[in-house]
């Protein structure tokens, strides 16, 4: 069942929002599925109401069975915050804010298809690593797994002209990260299953190493890459 409660401005505050600009309004909402709880925060009503339930829509649809096929320890409780003030396009911070994604409303305005942001982020949160950017947690690996989650798990990716790429390019290599690396890990998951779910709780746990590709498909990782090169370059 869902359930969804709204808090909205009082009464009082609400009358003068109506006589205000947009940015003195303001829009909280709590959402339930699926066993997941969701905080929606737009202290600027930044966002339309129809984006603002895409939004919402999106991280539901995406986040649910990520956490179910990922890591179903993950947060049960999560947030979504619009923050004008961010100038970037969308991440997922750390510690007390590792369950919450942060987006800024003018990338949205500009490309208001890209909802599909939110697929990527949420699997931020189901990843939850202890670590970033180093040997243990490559960063190239961690952004890769978060898109591959957003071409197994997007909404609609194709309103937002986002797709993995379907050839090797020159100077591309397997640390390329985000949709390059997402698109490998595609190809080697479509020969090993089980590969990713592998590489995701080794990054998790602090167990990953390079030794681990050649642990699930036989191969070292320099090898298995130059084999989806060799089968996709243009």
């Amino acid at each position: 069942m869902n359930r969804a409660s709204l808090r909205l401005l009082p009464g009082a505050l609400a009358a003068l929002c109506l006589l205000a600009s947009p940015a003195a309004c303001a829009f909280e909402a709590t959402q339930q599925r699926g066993g997941v709880t969701l905080r929606y925060q737009d202290a600027h009503d930044a966002l339309p109401e129809a984006m603002r339930q895409r939004i919402i829509d999106t991280f539901f649809k995406a986040y649910v069975p990520q956490r179910a096929d990922f890591h179903p320890m993950a947060p049960t409780q999560a947030a979504i915050v619009i923050d004008p003030a961010y100038d970037g396009i969308a991440f997922v911070g750390e510690k007390a804010m590792a369950a919450t994604i942060t987006i800024n409303p003018a990338w949205l305005s500009k490309h208001p298809g890209d909802t599909d942001l939110v697929t990527h982020e949420a699997m931020h949160i189901v990843q939850g690593y202890p670590e970033y950017a180093n040997e243990r947690v490559p960063g190239w690996l961690v952004e890769g797994i978060a898109d591959y989650a957003r071409d197994r798990y997007g909404v609609d990716n194709a309103a937002a002209g986002w797709a993995l790429p379907l050839a090797v390019k020159d100077g591309q290599n397997f640390d390329t990260g985000y949709r390059v690396t997402g698109a490998f890990l595609k190809w080697s998951e479509a020969a090993h299953p089980g590969l990713v779910k592998a590489l995701d709780d080794a990054l998790r746990s602090g167990a990953y190493t390079p030794a681990l590709w050649k642990e699930q498909t036989g191969q070292p990782l320099p090898a298995l890459w130059a084999a989806y090169a060799a089968e996709t370059h243009r």
